[in-house]
């Protein structure tokens, strides 16, 4: 796979571009779900749904257009300012607060009543005459024309209902102009228009989910950022790695030059991982296909780590950010096993020549990766799945492997240095990050 032409016509993304990117996509994808969970976010889908109804718009409008004469409540009032400015009433009232009218009615009380349509007998008292003038009056008759009467029962029922705090509060309300601006629905809908113009709110509605594929479907379920002063313990050790823990794990091979240095090689600083292969005289135990374990002098010294004890997986997506430095010699990122296959070369370089590829049982295969160089960092990744393997640097696919061939048995992360017996040379192995996904559950069903 030659990588040239694609950088040329720039469908093959730099590192710098393509971490940039990730780093935001992941930064948004962070803010979308927070968002999503949050109040804000409730309050907002609440509220629209409110505020966009047609039962709050009607209101809405009839809280604007409604006037007080629109309504049952005015016809009350009306009737009863006309009632109270009626010049007949008016006067009922004040015949009604009269001292002539209390002294008659208090006299039809008493039995001399009864002869005040006696002519005789009103010849002989004066106040009987008095009082039968007063009977036979304008303001007598207008009072017992009102006095008891529906209008005024009616005069006294709409008194009753206009003076009552909630028909004043009422009237107040629609007479009021600006009545919508003091209503809860103005409320709600002055709220719902400030979430309309919210930062995360407009972030949200503008943001299209898809973007967000990539961490719908993978979960982290291992890294490393080597941010730490030195390597952490708990996820890497020096050295290979068996299950059963009585074997021997600090070993090189004498069919290499380098001896392995049980991590003394390995240095964490400035976020940055680094195996260091250098060139010294030294003798170590070795592993002789035909001796065994013997003791072998090397001519340089590098190291090997593994992530067998905190971490294994039988499918998922690994991503390395890495390079080397200087050196002849061979450098690998994989995913291994406590056998010698199969094994998953994310990254294999071998002098400057990148390939990566597989080992399986008596079956390899590699693809040797043109047009860039191993001394820049490009990030490195395979996608392993039941169906499929696919490798990508800097998320262009550059290899692939069918189902038939993909291994099932449970492997880990593994970064080595290597000299080869026709390689003289030192270097170094830089890994800035390493992250491990597993499809989420609800994807993988």
């Amino acid at each position: 796979m030659n990588l040239i032409a694609k950088k040329l016509f720039g469908t093959f993304k730099g590192t710098v571009q393509l971490e940039r990117e990730m780093y935001q996509l992941e930064q948004a994808f962070e803010r979308y779900m927070a968002i999503e969970k949050s109040d804000l976010l409730r309050e907002y889908k609440a509220l629209r749904k409110e505020v966009k109804s047609s039962a709050f718009k009607d209101n809405k409008k009839l809280l604007i257009n409604r006037r007080f004469k629109d309504t049952e409540e005015y016809r009350d009032w009306h009737k009863y300012n006309r009632l109270k400015n009626n010049s007949k009433l008016k006067q009922y009232f004040e015949i009604q607060k009269s001292l002539e009218l209390a002294n008659f009615l208090a006299f039809k009380e008493t039995n001399e009543y009864e002869l005040i349509g006696n002519k005789i007998e009103l010849k002989k008292s004066e106040q009987l005459r008095r009082f039968r003038a007063y009977e036979k009056s304008k303001d007598y008759k207008l009072y017992t024309r009102f006095h008891g009467s529906y209008l005024l029962q009616e005069d006294e029922r709409l008194q009753q209902v206009v003076s009552t705090p909630e028909f004043k509060q009422f009237k107040a309300f629609w007479s009021d102009p600006h009545r919508w601006l003091k209503t809860d629905a103005y409320q709600k809908e002055k709220r719902f228009n400030e979430l309309t113009n919210h930062a995360d709110i407009l972030f949200y509605q503008r943001t299209d989910p898809q973007k967000f594929l990539f961490f719908q479907t993978w979960d982290k379920v291992f890294d490393d950022e080597f941010n730490g002063p030195e390597l952490d313990k708990t996820k890497w050790e020096a050295g290979y790695y068996f299950s059963d823990p009585q074997l021997i794990r600090h070993y090189s091979l004498t069919t290499c030059k380098q001896a392995n240095n049980e991590g003394k090689n390995v240095t964490v600083a400035d976020g940055c991982l680094t195996i260091e292969t250098l060139q010294e005289s030294v003798t170590a135990r070795a592993w002789d296909e035909q001796q065994g374990f013997v003791m072998h002098s090397f001519d340089y010294t590098s190291d090997v780590i593994n992530a067998g004890n905190a971490f294994k997986m039988t499918s998922g997506l690994v991503q390395v950010k890495l390079r080397v430095r200087g050196g002849k010699i061979i450098h690998i990122c994989c995913l291994a096993n406590e056998r010698k296959t199969p094994q998953i070369n994310i990254f294999h370089v071998d002098h400057k020549m990148i390939s990566v590829g597989y080992i399986m049982n008596n079956i390899s295969q590699n693809q040797r990766i043109r047009g860039i160089s191993p001394y820049d960092f490009y990030i490195f990744s395979v996608e392993w799945s039941p169906e499929k393997l696919i490798w990508r640097v800097n998320d262009q696919e550059v290899f692939r492997a069918a189902k038939g061939i993909i291994p099932s048995v449970p492997l880990f992360p593994l970064f080595a240095s290597i000299v080869s017996q026709q390689q003289p040379g030192v270097g170094c192995l830089d890994i800035d990050w390493i992250r491990i996904y597993k499809l989420k559950e609800s994807t993988a069903k």
